[in-house]
């Protein structure tokens, strides 16, 4: 259900961008990338992973999708702290497309970063590479000026996520209403505090889908064809340009 999902999918991306061999060079334009915010229970993962596998199928000659969850951005932080320190991560030839607002935010000594600050700066930085499916922490918001980026958001009513919760946790319908309102009332707070937005604006996507009329399989193919439609994906190496000028946070 969720194969696409891997920690070693997320550090076989690391390695193809980050490593030695996968050094970006200044001004490489970048990729499509995709932004998923979701109420809990609308099927956030499950899409992403199906969104994965329909665009390595569509458009096989375009790079492997990558799928970053809450804790695969994690991921990307802890192994930029284990290998090289942040610093090293956004330092000057590692920046590329960075925006000067941007450059002067992160100027700051990482460790007063808090890491809501960390989170967006990695998620940024995602975003700017592309081939990349960002799931969650206010992703939209942080790549909200880059052109590369496509907003999509999966909702459905309380009653059908609630169901879902039970389903997939085999929680009791106690335990599944509390959990689903717990994350309601965190992901709406998160976007709130951090971008003073709010997770149920429209305007803030380019598409929302009710996951309650809409399958999962059908909503993955909805989002693919809209993001090669949008970003010309069909022919090959057409990808989107996003400049220093445009990449504004």
């Amino acid at each position: 259900m969720w194969e696409n999902i891997t920690s070693d999918k997320c550090e076989s991306y690391i390695e193809r961008h980050f490593g030695q061999k996968g050094k970006r060079l200044s001004g490489e334009p970048s990729k499509p990338a995709i932004t998923i915010s979701r109420a809990e229970g609308a099927g956030g993962l499950t899409v992403s992973s199906q969104l994965a596998s329909y665009l390595r199928t569509k458009v096989p000659s375009h790079e492997e999708w990558t799928i970053f969850d809450q804790k695969l951005v994690t991921k990307v932080l802890e192994v930029f702290n284990l290998k090289t320190r942040v610093g090293e991560f956004m330092k000057e030839d590692h920046k590329g497309t960075i925006s000067d607002a941007i450059e002067e935010f992160i100027g700051l000594h990482p460790n007063t970063w808090t890491l809501v600050e960390r989170t967006n700066a990695t998620i940024l930085r995602l975003a700017q590479i592309g081939n990349c499916i960002l799931v969650g922490r206010g992703a939209n918001m942080v790549t909200r000026d880059l052109p590369n980026v496509f907003h999509a958001r999966l909702v459905g009513s309380f009653e059908r996520r609630v169901e879902r919760a039970r389903e997939v946790f085999g929680y009791d319908l106690k335990t599944a209403t509390n959990y689903i309102k717990k994350k309601d009332q965190g992901r709406k707070r998160y976007l709130k505090d951090n971008f003073d937005a709010d997770i149920d604006d429209a305007l803030l996507y380019d598409i929302v889908i009710n996951t309650d009329r809409v399958r999962y399989e059908e909503a993955a193919r909805l989002i693919g064809d809209e993001v090669i439609r949008r970003f010309d994906l069909a022919t090959p190496a057409k990808v989107a340009m996003s400049t220093v000028s445009q990449a504004v946070f």
